[in-house]
């Protein structure tokens, strides 16, 4: 049945499932977190996204027996809340005929595309056939335009 090939995928391509998870976190680290120096602070900030990226890619990484599901997961308008984090509510949709957990990757990006910071989240019980919102938040303060990618997730 197809639905056990994506449920119960082989070592093979769980590995291979999870390189493509680590990279694409790793890629949204390298393209956001150039320094300017002619910026104050500038430094600092690619340094802490580079931080929270990381733990974000350590995060997907210890998903064992997953599969990619980066196509499962929409992630809504951001705004910033009253404690200075950017938030932003996640829908999660399980196609598969079994109940699902789900860890979910996003990067939060400044109105030049830069990277700002990354959470990682679990979105447990998603039903079978059905979604489930979640609520995905900054790690630090951010403020201005600020926009959110889900750059992993993983089916386990």
């Amino acid at each position: 049945m197809a639905t056990d090939m994506v449920t119960k995928p082989s070592a093979g391509r769980r590995g291979r499932l999870a390189g493509t998870a680590l990279i694409a976190v790793a890629a949204l680290t390298a393209a956001g977190c150039g320094s300017n120096s002619s910026t104050p602070g500038v430094s600092a900030l690619s340094s802490a996204a580079s931080k929270a990226s990381e733990a974000a890619s350590s995060a997907i990484a210890k998903v064992k027996g997953g599969v990619d599901a980066a196509g499962d997961v929409s992630a809504g308008a951001v705004t910033i809340g009253s404690d200075g984090k950017a938030v932003t509510r996640l829908k999660v949709s399980n196609p598969t005929s079994e109940v699902h957990d789900y860890t979910v990757a996003v990067s939060f990006h400044d109105a030049g595309g830069s990277l700002v910071d990354a959470a990682v989240l679990t979105v447990s019980q998603v039903p079978a056939n059905g979604s489930k919102d979640a609520t995905a938040k900054s790690n630090r303060d951010l403020s201005g335009t600020i926009t959110v990618k889900v750059t992993a997730a993983v089916r386990h």
